[in-house]
């Protein structure tokens, strides 16, 4: 939002709804025991149980460590495979013939959660869980996978033994419905017990390799837990940062979202911790000139008339600099946004407001968009084409992948923090 004689704010665009995708493992057969299933939940799941823990724990993020001897706490398999959706999420509809079940893990506890629906993925990255792509894909019919919820140890159990959702039922835990469902014939899911594990005691891969090294450390091998109709796939096409939510309006900055851009990004990646968004731009670099290439051009916090009020990458990358590691990476495909996202990045992007066409004016310093505004591009996913933002202005969502692109190519300005 940059030539302000005609914008004030910015309009938030309405967010999409997007599924995932992960990794491929190999698969080898085996057979199942449901008897011994039943009686290792019974042995070291079930604690006295309580109401202080949330479906969805918030955890601090950190990364999956390799599986290691069993201990007195949560072992944490390494690479961990396939698993479920959650039976409170079990109407979730799809035109598809299988349904993709997103990964995620908590390196706080251990566990492994299995989920279909898109939104409660993002809400458990968000709360602070890895998301490791989609484990396996489900049939829309079969044989019912039922969930189940332990109030004490916060933890979620998933099976396909009706006796034994019945007897842990019995002993406290919370029944919640189908979670998914499992052809007769398939891929088999193996099921391993950690018998020293206080949360995500049990694990379910579609990985006979990952199986066989669990064994190797201690874990128990419990045969096949239920099957799968198509494998994992790359976690390489889906990619959320989850960049912090700065608001330029509440702060009295109507022209400042280079600023709250960049800030979001910085503090993402750790940087200019001590700052609030007024403390910061006052360290912004001003152009006396009134030439946004070299520096903020008139003032943040009000409208100036005939005052293209923006900063560019290259002063703005330099800024930054005395923060972190920050890039004018200007000129970069969305390709290479993509990348840096993978790579744990967030990039501040210069676009239109609402993402709308262009509306350009001459400046005496060149061709502006007078209703351009800048965020912070924090997530992508490919499987439904669709980008996820941090707007100074509007909060974060996401975005049409179409729009965005056309929105960032009309300039291709872009500013990376690493």
């Amino acid at each position: 939002m940059k030539k302000s004689v005609s914008l004030l704010f910015c309009t938030t665009i309405l967010a999409s709804t997007f599924l995932g995708s992960v990794n491929g493992f190999a698969v080898e057969e085996t057979t199942v025991s449901s008897d011994t299933m039943t009686s290792e939940v019974q042995a070291s799941d079930t604690n006295e149980l309580d109401d202080s823990v949330d479906v969805v724990p918030e955890v601090s993020p950190a990364v999956t460590s390799a599986a290691t001897e069993p201990q007195e706490a949560a072992v944490e398999p390494s690479e961990v495979a396939p698993a479920m959706t959650p039976a409170t999420f079990s109407t979730v509809q799809t035109k598809a013939a299988s349904i993709p079940m997103y990964r995620l893990y908590n390196p706080n506890s251990g566990e492994h959660f299995y989920t279909a629906n898109g939104i409660e993925r993002d809400i458990t990255v968000n709360a602070g869980w890895n998301y490791e792509g989609v484990g396996w894909s489900a049939p829309e019919g079969g044989q019912p996978v039922y969930r189940l919820y332990n109030p004490n140890a916060g933890d979620h159990h998933y099976t396909l033994d009706a006796n034994e959702r019945d007897h842990l039922k019995g002993v406290g835990w919370r029944d919640e419905g189908i979670s998914w469902y499992s052809p007769s014939d398939g891929l088999p899911l193996y099921r391993l017990y950690n018998p020293n594990a206080k949360a995500g005691s049990h694990h379910y891969t579609l990985n006979g390799a990952e199986r066989d090294n669990l064994q190797r450390v201690g874990w128990r091998y419990e045969g096949i837990a239920w099957y799968a109709v198509g494998g994992a796939t790359s976690v390489s096409d889906y990619a959320l940062l989850n960049a912090p939510y700065i608001n330029q309006n509440t702060a009295g900055m109507p022209m400042g979202c280079e600023a709250a851009a960049l800030l979001q990004a910085l503090q993402l990646k750790g940087y200019a911790k001590n700052y609030n968004l007024n403390s910061f731009i006052k360290e912004m670099p001003l152009a006396s000139d009134n030439n946004p290439n070299n520096g903020f051009a008139g003032r943040p916090d009000r409208i100036m008339e005939d005052v293209y009020q923006s900063i560019f990458p290259a002063p703005l990358a330099s800024w930054g600099s005395r923060y972190g590691k920050v890039a004018n990476i200007s000129n970069s495909s969305v390709g290479t946004l993509k990348q840096e996202l993978k790579n744990g990045n967030p990039v501040v992007v210069y676009v239109t407001l609402n993402l709308d066409s262009p509306k350009y004016g001459k400046y005496f310093w060149g061709t502006g968009i007078d209703n351009a505004h800048i965020l912070t591009l924090d997530g992508f996913n490919e499987s439904n084409n669709t980008y996820h933002v941090s707007d100074p202005n509007g909060g974060k969502y996401w975005v049409a992948g179409a729009k965005f692109e056309a929105s960032y190519n009309l300039k291709k300005f872009a500013v990376v923090v690493r």
